[in-house]
């Protein structure tokens, strides 16, 4: 059969790819239906990952490496929080450093982000 012995199309078994875009992409709301939200990626000794997390409003879609992250959203506003040995670049806004080597981007819907960085 069944390559994982489960069906990941029922609540039982498809919370742990819940906890893939939680925890690993990092995407949390901080309101109700993701009208606003965080992305804490977490590489978690992965070289890169991405994926995107289904919301009411459409997705948030991830793309994280060890040099780039990589973030659109179709609605609701985020915050883009990372830690760097480098001051980032980002295209489309602005970096803001809020305690030594941890950055936050501000992310609005519709616009499609690059950070590149030193993870």
């Amino acid at each position: 059969g069944r390559p994982f012995g489960k069906s990941l199309c029922h609540a039982w078994g498809a919370s742990p790819i819940y906890l893939l875009g939680k925890y690993y992409l990092g995407v949390k709301p901080t309101s109700a239906a993701y009208q606003t939200y965080v992305i804490e990626p977490n590489l978690g000794g992965l070289e890169w990952m991405e994926g995107k997390v289904p919301t009411n409003n459409g997705e948030i879609a991830v793309s994280v490496s060890k040099k780039e992250i990589k973030v659109k959203a179709a609605e609701g506003v985020g915050k883009l929080r990372f830690k760097s040995t480098i001051k980032p670049l980002v295209n489309g806004g602005d970096v803001k450093e809020i305690s030594k080597g941890l950055y936050e981007v501000t992310i609005q819907k519709g616009v499609d982000y690059l950070v590149k960085y030193q993870g």
